[in-house]
């Protein structure tokens, strides 16, 4: 019988969408003298400045990397609900795992192009990731939802 590991991947997913916010900052520290306003890192005023005192493909970088960032967090809870619903509904620990598994390489694969990518027409790549993994977790609930359905 082969160990599910699907629960594992939620911390794992969480420390991941950690990474471009540590890269965001470190970026913007390195062009800004290892300044960096931790007090209100979030302020309009503290933007204004780093977008002043750092180079502009920097400060671009770091804005990507703070998109990054922000869609990890904001696919956080269909990643997590597909996760608990797939093994509330019993699914073979194989199906856990090669989708949680699918799911965080296509993410990682999601922060490399959010963040190395700059021209438009490439971006789309990202964009073509982002749907896959979506597909992923969308696959894991459609299968949780037919066997509940069998279930009657």
């Amino acid at each position: 019988m082969t160990p599910n590991y699907s629960l594992y991947s939620i911390p794992v997913y969480w420390v991941l969408a950690l990474f471009p916010h540590a890269y965001a900052v470190q970026t913007v520290k390195n062009a800004n003298n290892k300044k960096w306003n931790n007090a209100n890192p979030r302020g309009l005023d503290t933007n204004a400045q780093y977008q002043k005192t750092c180079p502009t493909e920097v400060y671009a970088r770091f804005e990507r990397a703070e998109a990054a960032h922000k869609n990890l967090l904001e696919n956080a809870p269909l990643f997590i609900g597909a996760v608990v619903v797939g093994n509330m509904m019993g699914l073979p620990a194989d199906t856990m795992n090669n989708a949680a598994g699918a799911y965080l390489g296509l993410r990682v694969a999601y922060i490399f192009a959010y963040i190395g990518i700059t021209r438009q027409k490439y971006s789309y790549l990202r964009s073509m990731i982002w749907a896959i993994s979506t597909g992923v977790l969308f696959r894991l609930f459609w299968k949780a939802g037919n066997k509940l359905t069998a279930q009657g």
